[in-house]
């Protein structure tokens, strides 16, 4: 009995490191502003999310509107612009890394920018389902 309890034990740990993956949160920050004049419209946006970021990750992304302010290299004045903060989850690859660099860097030969923020973390993931 008490093998079969510590056989049951080591199951379900495993099974719970198993279901633990590692994964990570990437979220890239994209200024609208266009240093030569104007704003990325929303029809420009929504034509990057879907011709760049959805052809990288289909599985899914969340995208958030905020207002960023960050310090220009060049005027060293302090800019605040429109933002879009989009979010993806998945298992930390060499892959996954090249597809999130080649995002950012179409946004910035496309959309004229200066950089895009990327911060990576090693959140702890919980998808919770229906019971």
């Amino acid at each position: 009995m008490k093998t079969l309890k510590t056989a049951l034990s080591v199951s379900i740990f495993s099974l719970v490191l198993t279901s633990c993956a590692t994964m990570q949160r990437t979220d890239l920050y994209f200024g609208t502003n266009i240093p030569t004049g104007g704003n990325v419209t929303q029809r420009q946006w929504k034509e990057f999310c879907d011709g760049v970021i959805t052809h990288y990750f289909p599985e899914g992304y969340t995208e958030v509107d905020a207002v960023g302010k960050w310090m220009d290299t060049q005027t060293k004045q302090t800019i605040s612009e429109n933002t879009k903060v989009v979010t993806f989850l998945g298992k930390p690859t060499k892959e996954r890394n090249a597809s999130l660099d080649s995002i950012t860097q179409k946004y910035i030969r496309q959309f004229h920018q200066q950089s895009v923020l990327r911060i990576d973390s090693k959140p702890k993931v919980k998808f919770i389902s229906k019971t």
